[in-house]
């Protein structure tokens, strides 16, 4: 096995200092942008109407019921099992939303680390954080899509 002579050995360290030197400018830029991040997903809201208008949903940044309006006459106005489908359904739309905006308002970080050095540029050999991100997201998306496709159960019904 062939020994790298001493310019191979200065170019391989200067290698390794510029993208640990690119690693540390991302994590700065990261934790410039991470406070204004955290206060915008904290207020972030998605708000989704009924077709109807009987029904008003919004969500947190993280799909999560924070509020439910419904109009005067929804009772009146609707039976039970149309309620009940509206309300499933605006609160997907309105997920959906809250997922799209979280991603907008996750930008700056996630371009920084696209644009960071991934394991195996600095460790050859090592699993890639970007692949991992990604079967994540996928697994996510197919998950999202399932849920979307299947129908709640009913009140003393079974599937």
């Amino acid at each position: 096995m062939d020994r790298p002579n001493l310019e191979q050995l200065y170019s391989m360290n200067n290698e390794i200092k510029r993208l640990v030197s690119s690693l540390l400018d991302g994590l700065d830029q990261q934790q410039a942008y991470l406070s204004d991040v955290v206060a915008r997903l904290a207020a972030s809201r998605s708000t989704a109407c009924s077709s109807d208008r009987l029904l008003e949903l919004t969500v947190d940044a993280y799909g999560i019921v924070v509020e439910v309006r419904l109009a005067d006459n929804a009772f009146s106005a609707s039976t039970p099992e149309r309620l009940a489908r509206s309300i499933t359904e605006v609160a997907r739309a309105a997920a959906r939303q809250a997922q799209q905006r979280r991603a907008d308002i996750l930008t700056p970080i996630t371009e920084t680390v696209d644009s960071l050095p991934d394991l195996p540029d600095l460790f050859p050999g090592a699993p890639s954080l970007r692949e991992i991100r990604d079967i994540i997201d996928a697994a996510a998306r197919t998950d999202s899509a399932d849920t979307d496709s299947t129908r709640p159960n009913r009140p003393g019904h079974s599937r």
